[in-house]
């Protein structure tokens, strides 16, 4: 581990947090408030929960390095917590994986047929007037400008970010096929691109809780898929 290394762990919830740092549970009430940084026993960093889905998480971490403009406690953001992978992409419900690029994937547009144009196509279209996009925005883990140490193990993965989780087969077949992604996230590319405005590193750690599919929560394993990130984090930090 960089000497310099201090992190701040961030989750969507207080689920996540909880699963993965149990100890906390003796210093901290069940629900912590959004925003509110938590110092880690042994010196192991500090951890913060900032809400589900983009919006929430993107709007409480600018709050919080706002404040933080000038000097923090942390010099990285690791955001950490669960996903859905998307079937035959090689992963199996309590892996681990390393997420180096997210990709906004529900912001566009349902035409008259029902099919669904991403917003990078729409303003592709030289016929609305916008400049023209060959790709849709990809926000970039840190590690891609070199992967740490204490990160090289672990699968890299490419993330969807959405707003509305996918639900059925034919969703979960159209967004991996159309944009050769592996994870499903509600948060990756808001971490992302708030800490990249910063100009704070940013790693994406998660671990597969069940597939995004057809939506069956009686097959999903969160706590299994929280156990395997906590036993993750514990061997690197």
């Amino acid at each position: 581990m960089e000497n310099d290394f201090v992190p701040l762990f961030a989750f969507a919830s207080n689920v996540e947090f909880f699963g993965v740092f149990p100890e906390c549970k003796s210093f901290v009430q069940n629900n912590i408030r959004l925003g509110e940084i938590i110092e880690l026993p042994e010196s192991r960093g500090f951890a913060v929960v900032l809400g589900v889905g983009m919006l929430e998480f993107a709007t409480n971490l600018s709050v919080l390095l706002s404040r933080f403009a000038a000097e923090g406690p942390f010099t990285h953001v690791v955001q950490a917590g669960i996903c859905g992978a998307y079937p035959d992409r090689g992963l199996e419900i309590g892996d681990v994986v390393r997420v180096d690029s997210e990709i906004v994937g529900d912001l566009g547009v349902v035409e008259c047929d029902g099919t669904f144009t991403p917003w990078h196509k729409v303003c592709g279209n030289p016929t609305n007037g916008a400049l023209p996009s060959v790709h849709a925005q990809v926000y970039e883990s840190s590690s891609l400008r070199g992967v740490p140490t204490w990160l090289s193990g672990l699968r890299s993965a490419a993330g969807f970010t959405v707003n509305c989780c996918t639900g059925t087969a034919s969703m979960a077949k159209e967004r991996s096929e159309n944009f050769n992604v592996d994870v499903e996230s509600m948060e990756g590319a808001a971490c992302f691109s708030i800490c990249h405005a910063f100009c704070i590193p940013c790693y994406e750690i998660r671990a597969v809780s069940n597939f995004a599919t057809t939506r069956d929560k009686s097959t999903w394993r969160i706590a299994d898929a929280l156990a395997a990130l906590r036993t993750a984090l514990s061997s690197k930090f």
